[in-house]
């Protein structure tokens, strides 16, 4: 055999090898696809999956939502505690205006007024002294803020121009249109007595503390709340309108315990031991 035929025979070996051991760049190229084709979807039913609402998941797979049983729980349990807050607040700005006062009546704040001055000054002496006999006449549990050692007084508050005279008469004013206010916090003393007739007052405010003992019963701590009240008898005209403001502020209680335990048979049914002391 001549060395050219060797050659011939050598190469055609090659060519079987390669035939036989490796596949063609189409079948790579055919293959490729497929799998990029799987993949694609895959993707898709896992997107379609994603934005199914929990039914069609749990039609999907037959997997019970638990995750939206305990979402659901928690925004349950948050509307609870949420509208005990609101109950709570609605209640003492009710109990504040029927407090505070005078002959207040319930829906008449849209008409609560007074024209005189003697009203004004009776209106004013009514609220300092209701805020003085607080602890004999509330029957929830309200009470004075401290600071310290000491009882946050009552303040009076007038704001008023720098400079002003007003002619109605003949039409002529002269006004300083600087503000400035004045304070009176020892309210209960002889001088606000002899002051209160050379003195036309805006706003009396005061704070008061109470604890919700409320959530108690729903096995939650209770919250403290610091009520800040503004009684704003601004005059703009003949018409002074008596306005009563509630702020509030919801804070931890800094120092609590909480014994026993409660047994509800219904919603509203008491504890059945001495914590139905705390309703």
């Amino acid at each position: 055999m001549t060395d050219r035929s060797k050659n011939m025979e050598e190469s055609s070996d090659l060519y079987i090898v390669y035939e036989t051991n490796g596949p063609t760049p189409w079948a790579d190229h055919q293959h490729q696809c497929l799998e990029d084709l799987d993949n694609v979807e895959c993707l898709r039913r896992k997107i379609k999956y994603y934005f199914m609402n929990p039914c069609e998941k749990y039609h999907a797979r037959g997997r019970k939502p638990w995750k939206l049983v305990v979402h659901d729980l928690k925004i349950l349990s948050f509307g609870l505690s949420n509208q005990m807050v609101v109950t709570f607040k609605e209640e003492n700005l009710m109990t504040f205006k029927h407090l505070f006062l005078k002959d207040y009546v319930v829906g008449g704040m849209d008409t609560y007024a007074v024209y005189r001055q003697a009203d004004v000054y009776d209106h004013i002496d009514y609220i300092i002294e209701q805020y003085g006999h607080l602890h004999n006449i509330t029957v929830g549990n309200h009470e004075y803020e401290k600071n310290g050692a000491f009882y946050t007084p009552l303040s009076v508050c007038q704001e008023f121009y720098r400079n002003g005279t007003i002619y109605p008469g003949n039409e002529t004013f002269q006004i300083d249109a600087q503000l400035e206010t004045g304070m009176m916090h020892d309210c209960l003393s002889y001088e606000w007595k002899n002051t209160k007739n050379t003195l036309p007052l805006n706003q009396i405010t005061f704070v008061l503390k109470a604890i919700n003992l409320q959530t108690v019963r729903h096995r939650e701590l209770p919250d403290c709340y610091d009520f800040t009240i503004t009684f704003n008898n601004q005059a703009h005209s003949g018409m002074i309108k008596v306005d009563l403001e509630n702020d509030v502020d919801i804070n931890e209680c800094r120092d609590w315990t909480v014994t026993g335990a409660c047994t509800f048979t219904e919603l509203n049914s008491l504890c059945t031991n001495k914590s139905s002391a705390l309703l």
